[in-house]
C-alpha cells in the first residue's frame, strides 16, 4: 500500500513538472476569446479554460454576454449589452423548440454584427492580440480581428460537434453514425433516421452558407466593420487552427473519427464538491436516512413561468416524498410550498451533486448538468424544456443511468413512479458510478488538456501542419462520390455491352444452327 502511494506521488510529480515546463516553454500570450453569443450556462465552459490560461501567465481578454465574474487579474471582461437572443425565446414549456428557434432566427443574423460594433469591442482594435478565440456558431464577423492582426485563431464548441461545426474544424461529420441533437434519434440509426440525419446536415451547412454567413459578410463591409482587404468570411473560417468541444471522447457513444485539429474538453467545468453553506448543511442533514432531492431546470428558462396544472403535480408529488427537496425557484416564496421543500433561487450545484445524502437530481437535462450529474454519480430524471436536452435525457435513458418524463406525460402517479424508481434502484446507480469513474480517468485534466493544445497553436505559428485536406474538399470527393459514380456507371454499361453482345453472339450461332439443319434436310 505504501508502494502504491509513494508512485501516486511520483506520477502527480511528474504531472506537474511537465505542466510547468509546457508553460515556461510557452511565452505569455495576449489571447482574445469573443464568444458573446450564447445562453448564460456556456460560460461553464467557456471561463474555465480562461482560468486556466490565466494562472499559466496568458492574459485573456474575455467578450461575453454576461457578466462571469472571474477574480484573476490576467482577465479582462468585456460584456456586450442586449446581444443575449436566447433569453428572447417564448416559454419552451409551452412552444417546442422548433417554433422557439424561429422566434430568434432574425436576431441570429444580426447578433454578430450588433456585438462586433459595440464601443468597447470596436477599442480593441488598437490593441495587439496573439490569439483569437471564437464561439463556433455565429461569431464569424470577429474573425475580422484575426484577419487584421495576422494570428491565428481557433473556435471553441460548447456542445457537440455537428454540420457547420464541423466543417469550420475540418473534420468529416458522419450523419450516418450520430444525429443531431434536434431530431431525438437513437443510434444505431435506422436508414429513414440515417436519411433524415444526412438531410439535417445539409441543411445545417447550406442554412450557414447561404445565408448567416453571406449576410455577415455584407453587413460587416457595408458598416466598415471589417476591412476591404479581408477574404469573405465563408472562406476565412476554414482557417481555424483547432476546435475545443464539449465532449468526453472516451464516452462518446458512438465512438467517431476525428482530425488532429479536434480537442475534446468535456467536463472541463466539473470539480469536487466543496463544503456546503452552513444553514443549507443542516437542513440536509436534517433529512436523515432517506436523503434529499435537487431540483433544478437550469437558467434558460424561469421555473415560475411553469403552467399551474404542472406546477400543481410537482408540489403534490414532491411533497409525499420521504425525502426532502432542495427546488431552484425564481421567487422568494410558493403558493402551497410542501413542508418538505426548499426554495432557493441560487444553489452551488457541484457542490449539492458532491453530497453524499443526495439521492436524485431532477433536472431539464441541459448538457452541463448531466456532465455534473456523471461526474459526481448522481442518477438523474430528466425534464426537458428544450434545445439539445430532449436528445441529452433520451441518451441518459438509453445508457441506463437515468429517466426522461415529458411534460406531456406529466401526472401524479407518472411522476412519482419514476422518482422511487430512480432512488431504489441499486442497478441505475450502479451504472452511473461506473460512468463516474470513467469521466475522472483521464490522462490530463480537461482544463490542462484544452490549455496544452492553445499554447502548442501559439508555440507553432497556427500549427497548420494538424490540418487535414479533408477541410476542403467537396464532399463528393470527400466520400469518393464520383469514384462511385464512375464505377457504377462503367460496371452498368459494361454488363449491357457483355449482355448485347452474348445476346447478339447467342442469336448468331441460333440462326446458324437453324440455317443448317434446313440444308440438311433440303
Amino acid at each position: 500500500m505504501r508502494m502504491f502511494r509513494n508512485m501516486t506521488t511520483v506520477v502527480a510529480t511528474m504531472v506537474t513538472v511537465m505542466t510547468l515546463m509546457v508553460v515556461q516553454e510557452t511565452n505569455a500570450a495576449r489571447i482574445l476569446m469573443a464568444v458573446p453569443i450564447g445562453t448564460k450556462s456556456h460560460g461553464n465552459f467557456y471561463m474555465p479554460l480562461a482560468e486556466n490560461l490565466a494562472r499559466r501567465n496568458h492574459t485573456v481578454t474575455y467578450i461575453s454576454g454576461y457578466k462571469k465574474s472571474s477574480s484573476h487579474p490576467n482577465i479582462r471582461e468585456v460584456v456586450v449589452p442586449d446581444v443575449n437572443i436566447f433569453e428572447k425565446m417564448p416559454s419552451l414549456f409551452t412552444t417546442d423548440r422548433f417554433t422557439a428557434i424561429g422566434a430568434i432566427y432574425d436576431d441570429m443574423k444580426t447578433v454578430c454584427i450588433k456585438a462586433l460594433a459595440y464601443e468597447e469591442v470596436q477599442r480593441l482594435n488598437d490593441e495587439k492580440f496573439d490569439l483569437v478565440i471564437l464561439y463556433a456558431a455565429l461569431t464569424e464577423c470577429f474573425l475580422s480581428f484575426a484577419h487584421k492582426l495576422k494570428v491565428p485563431f481557433m473556435y471553441i464548441n460548447p456542445n457537440k460537434l455537428l454540420g457547420a461545426y464541423a466543417a469550420a474544424a475540418g473534420s468529416p461529420a458522419f450523419p450516418s453514425l450520430d444525429a443531431t441533437y434536434m431530431l431525438d434519434l437513437e443510434y444505431p440509426l435506422t436508414f429513414t433516421g440515417r436519411m433524415l440525419s444526412t438531410l439535417h446536415n445539409i441543411m445545417d451547412v447550406m442554412v450557414n452558407e447561404l445565408i448567416f454567413l453571406p449576410s455577415l459578410d455584407n453587413e460587416c463591409r457595408a458598416r466598415k466593420l471589417c476591412p476591404e482587404d479581408m477574404p469573405y468570411l465563408g472562406d476565412l473560417r476554414y482557417n481555424g487552427s483547432l476546435l475545443i468541444t464539449n465532449s468526453v471522447r472516451t464516452m462518446e457513444k458512438p465512438t467517431l473519427p476525428y482530425t488532429p485539429t479536434v480537442v475534446h474538453a468535456g467536463g472541463i467545468h466539473c470539480r469536487p464538491a466543496k463544503p456546503l453553506p452552513e444553514d443549507l448543511q443542516q437542513w440536509i442533514a436534517g433529512a436523515g436516512e432517506p436523503g434529499f432531492i435537487l431540483f433544478s431546470l437550469g437558467t434558460l428558462i424561469k421555473s415560475a413561468d411553469m403552467p399551474e396544472k404542472y406546477l400543481k403535480v410537482l408540489a403534490d408529488v414532491l411533497g409525499s416524498l420521504q425525502q426532502r427537496v432542495l427546488w431552484k425557484w425564481d421567487k422568494e416564496t410558493m403558493e402551497g410550498l410542501p413542508h418538505n421543500v426548499r426554495l432557493a433561487k441560487w444553489i452551488p450545484q457541484q457542490d449539492v451533486l458532491g453530497h453524499p445524502q443526495l439521492r436524485l437530481f431532477i433536472t431539464h437535462g441541459g448538457l452541463f448538468s448531466t456532465q455534473e450529474a456523471t461526474y459526481h454519480g448522481v442518477p438523474i430524471l430528466g425534464m426537458p424544456v428544450g434545445l439539445d436536452q430532449h436528445y441529452n435525457m433520451r441518451k441518459v435513458q438509453k445508457e441506463g443511468w437515468g429517466h426522461v418524463l415529458y411534460w406531456e406525460d406529466l401526472t401524479h402517479d407518472n411522476l412519482r413512479d419514476h422518482i422511487l424508481q430512480l432512488i431504489s434502484d441499486k442497478r441505475i446507480l450502479e451504472e452511473v458510478q461506473q460512468r463516474s469513474r470513467l469521466m475522472r480517468d483521464q490522462p490530463m485534466s480537461p482544463k490542462d488538456w484544452a490549455s496544452y493544445w492553445v499554447e502548442y497553436v501559439l508555440k507553432h505559428q497556427g500549427a497548420s501542419h494538424l490540418r487535414s485536406p479533408a477541410g476542403h474538399m467537396p464532399w463528393y470527393q470527400l466520400y469518393n462520390a464520383d469514384v462511385w459514380a464512375v464505377l457504377v456507371v462503367t460496371t452498368t454499361v459494361t454488363t449491357i455491352l457483355t449482355s448485347w453482345l452474348s445476346f447478339r453472339i447467342l442469336r448468331a450461332l441460333l440462326r446458324c444452327c437453324c440455317a443448317s439443319r434446313k440444308t440438311k434436310k433440303e
